[in-house]
């Protein structure tokens, strides 16, 4: 359904350089990056409203070059909903719907019908977006642009309208492409995630390769990976690695067994990477947390004293320092109770060899 391919889009000194990324039809996309990062502008140079310098864009199969933007069969949503000042909320929600009952439709679902009488200028800020999503989506289209969308609302009416949204989407069989900051977000909702920092798509993929093997140890850190380490990956070659007995094709189905030297600490993972010189990435809640040595399928084992422990709500941030290293472990917050956990105290720390990610 979209196709970029080395697009390059100027909008006064910031540019997106050499973008290339595809969307197929049906698809939720999620674009994730900093502010600056190029999202917005991104998704103007999909709608059409900003042309590329260079570079193709391809909906449905063919270049949109020169195809104006009310031709291209997209709904486009600004993070400032940008509605029109004129018309009341109802009429915001009917201009330009592909008819009645898509249009109730989609006020129904977003909770918008009270809102109908009232004057734009009277909205909240949450409200405006609500209604900028329902009349985005009463036109019912083929592509789906949304520029933080839920930004202005709170959180329970946030997951309620994420919900609705999501659903909309899987039964129109809507294609859309979602800007955010929020991971969380990304994750939960994106079928396809892409990585933009600096005009420049640094990665993309499913969430779950984009946020569980980050391709650079940049992207780890800026994904909020907690633990990334350099050292250098020891190939174990044909020899089954020290945790298991057998041939290597049947303990990793044709991925190698690699030992990290990071740091002080031996690492054990399993993959597809090139020895040598490189980055360990470890996200804090694959890292569990116990008073003593008991006995799991864990390989990476490691001995350490608390030194931190950051609380935020249900979720808890655990720091060990480990042989003058740090490790960050995810707990819930209940879990760091029962366990009685405090800085000072001895621990283990163990993860799988699964859970670390060479790049």
């Amino acid at each position: 359904m979209i196709a970029l391919e080395q697009v390059t889009a100027r909008k006064g000194r910031f540019a997106l350089d050499g973008i290339s990324f595809a969307l197929a039809r049906g698809e939720y996309g999620v674009v994730i990056g900093p502010a600056g990062s190029g999202k917005t502008t991104l998704l103007e140079v999909i709608a059409g409203l900003l042309a590329p310098v260079s570079g193709r864009v391809s909906l449905d199969g063919s270049d949109a070059k020169g195809r104006p933007p009310e031709a291209r069969g997209i709904g486009l949503v600004y993070q400032h909903a940008f509605l029109f000042p004129h018309l009341t909320v109802r009429e915001n929600v009917a201009y330009g719907a592909a008819d009645e009952a898509t249009m109730n439709e989609a006020a129904e679902r977003l909770d918008v019908v009270p809102l109908y009488a009232r004057e734009v200028a009277g909205l909240s800020g949450g409200e405006r977006q609500l209604v900028a999503l329902a009349r985005a989506l009463a036109r019912r289209p083929k592509l789906l642009l949304l520029d933080e969308p839920f930004s202005a609302l709170d959180p329970r009416r946030r997951t309620v309208v994420r919900r609705e949204v999501r659903a909309l989407h899987r039964a129109w069989g809507l294609t859309t492409l979602q800007v955010t900051h929020d991971f969380a977000e990304a994750g939960m909702l994106g079928d396809r995630a892409v990585l933009l920092d600096a005009g420049r798509v640094l990665q993309s993929g499913t969430p779950a390769e984009v946020f569980r093997r980050p391709a650079s140890p940049y992207v780890a850190e800026f994904l909020g990976a907690e633990n990334v380490f350099a050292g250098v990956a020891r190939d174990l070659g044909e020899a089954s690695p020290d945790w298991v007995e057998g041939e290597p094709s049947v303990y990793a189905h044709g991925h190698r067994a690699f030992a990290f030297e990071a740091e002080g600490l031996t690492l054990y993972a399993v993959g597809d990477f090139a020895a040598g010189a490189g980055h360990a990435v470890i996200r804090a809640e694959e890292i569990t947390l116990s008073r003593d040595q008991s006995f799991d399928s864990a390989r990476n084992r490691f001995a350490g004293r608390i030194v931190e422990i950051s609380t935020l709500g249900a979720l808890a941030r655990v720091t060990v320092e480990v042989r003058g290293v740090s490790l960050v472990a995810a707990l819930t917050t209940r879990s760091v109770h029962e366990l009685r956990l405090e800085p000072g105290l001895a621990v283990v720390a163990t993860f799988k060899a699964m859970a670390v990610h060479l790049c």
